[in-house]
């Protein structure tokens, strides 16, 4: 009898799709790892920003006289929208705003666990509707934007509040 190997051909890919099949089961759970890492990364710069945003609120509302905007923020208040390092962009001060301007003006907040920076926050007057004209408004309005990092400088979130004083 003649022999042709056909188990041997048979056998060998069955082989080669087991191993495919392997490789690709491997490459879906190393995905899956770094899309959790990532999440998880998202998640601390998230609550990074969250204490900023709290700081800052719990700052605001301690106030018996609230300090006076300056456009440079000297007072550690901000005049709206002064703080855009290119003011003809058409996007946000904050989108504009990269690390090094946040270390040299944002107010540290206590860094939580896991962030590799202190979350920043920084406090603009946005200025009140005074419906009695000649008298001076009764209510201020404070635009409170933190920005948190997570554990890699990939992950950074921005948050932002509004409180009334």
């Amino acid at each position: 009898m003649k022999q042709r190997g056909a188990a041997l051909i048979v056998s060998l890919v069955m082989l080669l799709l087991m191993t495919m099949i392997g490789i690709f089961a491997m490459r879906t759970g190393i995905m899956q790892e770094k899309m959790a890492s990532n999440l998880i990364d998202r998640e601390l710069a998230e609550k990074a920003a969250e204490v900023a945003l709290r700081d800052a609120e719990k700052t605001i509302l301690s106030w018996a006289n609230a300090p006076i905007a300056l456009p440079n923020g000297a007072n550690n208040v901000w005049v709206r929208n002064t703080m855009a390092q290119n003011p003809a962009s058409v996007s946000a001060w904050w989108m504009q705003a990269g690390a090094n301007w946040w270390q040299a003006n944002g107010i540290a907040s206590p860094r939580p666990v896991g962030s590799i920076e202190d979350p920043r926050y920084i406090i603009e007057e946005i200025t009140p509707l005074n419906i009695h004209p000649g008298t001076p408004p009764s209510t201020r309005y404070y635009r409170v934007t933190a920005r948190g990092v997570g554990g890699s400088t990939q992950a950074i979130v921005i948050l932002q509040s509004t409180v009334e004083l």
